[in-house]
This record gives structure tokens, sequence and C-alpha cells, in this order.
């Protein structure tokens, strides 16, 4: 049995990974996870609980005692973590692989350094520690958006510094050159913005692009309390989220986020780097389109033109413009890797506008339950399209 000392085990793509492949392959690994705690819980109780989550989420809740055997749990932080003292825990005797997908997802400014803290050194820390553990592979979950400012295509195994929109972006880079420099064999996975699977657009912890959807639902929501309009209705709002229009949207369904990583896991580590994003981009407009029919809104653009200074375009700024340069990008995510391990038919899949739809339909459904008009315009057909 093959021992693996996991990171990430609470977020999306870890336990979703952890599922996946003690589902697929239980008898064959072992996991030791490092789980913060929280206020109210151990990191035992966070871990029981979320892959518990993960299992009912993924239609298997009868597997997760089974699945949860094979996990155990040290309570610590991969900032805080002493590299020296952790390598003699006797959990990690005879640990042969690091799974490292712990991360600080703030696409924002980061003035305490903590986002970078948790990416940078919190890696290193992972690196060190599996050095003195003499570890035979290393796995690394990083971000397609490592590429950051580029314009054009980013290849899978040549990252190039081509300048950060944020901090997040070049934590991330800086540790994925940790790891590439390490002289452990290892497979880096760039996931890039994740949504909701394929068959019905749910996801179990939204995150990212799903701001923009609550954020507009609850605009529309004061609009018509303010103005006395009928919540279900089309409704003019006047905004524009202030950036240059996209045909390059990578989003990239969970469940083939944890299909592809768990099968990627388990292929000889060769050094290589995977881009995990699809290879069915969607554009700027698809988005704001299909958003638009499914709120029934009208006069709601994206552009990089003048935008007028009233409070709710400062309001969209202040609250969504971190996310504005993931909708502009222009980078196209080179695939040869992920085509020449696993084969063509794995990206066989893109979301379109009814993907798009579904996912929508799916989040409000999900997260909004008790606010009426939500569910009413969730279930709702469309009815006509938008007007900018």
């Amino acid at each position: 049995m093959k021992k693996i000392f996991l990171t990430g085990i609470t977020g999306l793509v870890g336990s979703a990974f952890v599922v996946a492949l003690l589902r697929e392959r239980r008898q064959e690994y072992e996991i030791i996870c490092l789980a913060r705690k929280s206020p109210v819980k151990s990191a035992l109780e966070r871990t029981r609980e979320i892959i518990r989550d993960e299992c009912t989420f993924d239609g298997c809740p009868e597997l997760a005692d089974q699945i949860l055997d094979s996990v155990k749990v040290i309570e610590g932080d991969v900032v805080d973590l002493n590299p020296e003292e952790m390598a003699h825990n006797p959990l990690l005797s005879g640990t042969e692989i690091v799974f490292h997908c712990a991360a600080d997802v703030n696409l924002g400014k980061d003035p305490t350094g903590r986002t970078y803290r948790i990416n940078y050194n919190g890696t290193e820390n992972m690196v060190k520690l599996a050095k003195l553990l003499n570890v035979k592979e290393f796995h690394y979950v990083g971000t397609a958006y490592v590429a950051g400012k580029l314009v054009g295509t980013a290849f899978e195994d040549k990252p190039v510094d081509n300048g950060f929109n944020n901090p997040y972006e070049e934590s991330k880079y800086k540790a994925e050159m940790l790891v590439r420099a390490s002289g452990i064999p290892f497979t880096v996975y760039r996931p890039a913005i994740v949504t909701g699977r394929r068959s019905d657009g749910r996801i179990r912890k939204p995150l990212a692009f799903y701001r923009i959807l609550e954020f507009l639902g609850k605009l529309k929501s004061h609009h018509c309390s303010k103005h006395n309009l009928d919540q279900t209705g089309w409704v003019n709002l006047h905004i524009n989220f202030a950036t240059t229009p996209s045909e390059h949207v990578y989003f990239v369904p969970i469940d083939y986020v944890q299909e592809a990583i768990t099968a990627l896991f388990q292929q000889p580590v060769c050094n290589r780097a995977y881009h995990i994003t699809g290879d069915s981009p969607i554009s700027t407009h698809q988005i704001e389109n299909t958003i638009c029919r499914v709120l029934r809104l009208d006069g709601t653009t994206v552009s990089d033109g003048p935008v007028a200074p009233t409070m709710d375009n400062k309001l969209m700024g202040r609250f969504l413009g971190d996310l504005f340069p993931y909708f502009s990008s222009d980078i196209i995510f080179d695939q040869s890797n992920v085509r020449k391990v696993l084969g063509d038919g794995i990206l066989d899949w893109e979301y379109g506008s009814k993907g798009l739809e579904i996912l929508i339909r799916s989040f409000y459904k999900d997260y909004f339950p008790n606010v009426e008009w939500l569910q009413y315009l969730a279930n709702a057909p469309i009815d006509r399209e938008p007007h900018n």
C-alpha cells in the first residue's frame, strides 16, 4: 500500500481527488492529510465532514466510512509546519508521495502577505519536508493562471513570467518554480476557473465566478425594491463590467478536474505539467448573455469603454474587480500533454450557452432556496433575449 501525504483535503479539488482515488483504488493507497482546525471543529472533524459531503455529492454516500478508513489526519498548517519536526511524525513513516493542494485563492490585493505565505512559503515547507522524507513523487496543484498577463498560447511545460494580475498568480508561479527546482520527480496540475459539473451544473463549494451571480442577484433585488418593480420581470440595471471582452474564458467542470487529475496521478511521473482547463473556452459575451437571460436583466454590458460613475458600477468594480482580468484574458491553454497521456476523448465536452444556463440555474436553486423570485427564475423558461 502506497502512503500519500496530502494537503488541502478540505478544499474543493483536494476532497474531490481523495474521494475519486480511494473510491477507485482504496486498497492501494493510504492518505495522511494535513488539515487545520476551525474555531468550533477539530481538523479530524472537519476532514470527516467534508469527505462525507463529497461522497454524497459524488453519489456514493455509502462509501464514506470505507474511504475514511484510509484517511488519517495530522492537525496543522502548511505555513506553520516545521519540516524537520514533521519528518519525525510516525504517521509519515514510509511516505512515498506528497500531494500538495493547499492554497489561498485570493484574487485581490494581499496587504498582509497572507496569500503569498500560504502559497509560496507553504510550498517551500512541503518541498523541504518531501526531501526529508525522501519521497519518490511530488504532485502539485497549481493554476493555469501562472500564465499571468500572457497573450497567446501558454504551453504546459514552458511556464514563463509574463507579469501577473495579482499576488495569487505570482505566488503560485513562484511556488511551481520551487517544485520544478526541487530535484524530486514531479507532476503539476493547472486547473482554470472551476465551475459546476457537466451533468447538472452543481458544485459543492462555489468560488470565483459565482460571486458574479450572487452580486447580480442581490443588485436586481435591491433595484426592484427601490423602484417597486416585479423581481421576476425584466429590469434594466444600466451597469457595465469594465473589462475587454474575451473569446477565451476557461470554465472547467469540477467533475472533469476530478477525473483528469485522478487519472493523471496514476500515470508515471515524468516532470510534466498538465493544463486542467478543457479545450472548449467560452466567450465573455456568452457568459453575460446567459446570466442576463436567466435573471431577466437588460442594460448589462461588458466593455472597456467609458463607464458611467454610478453607485452600482462603483460597487461592482469594488466587489468584482479582481475577477475582471479572467474575463478579458486572451490566453489559449495548450493541451498537448493531456492529449498525449489521456487521449482526445477526455476533452470531448464543452459548456457552451446551454451548459452555462444549467450551472447558473443550479447555483440559484441550491444556494438561495428561500428566495422565491430567484427560485421562480431558476425554473422559468427563457422568454426573450436581453436588450443592451
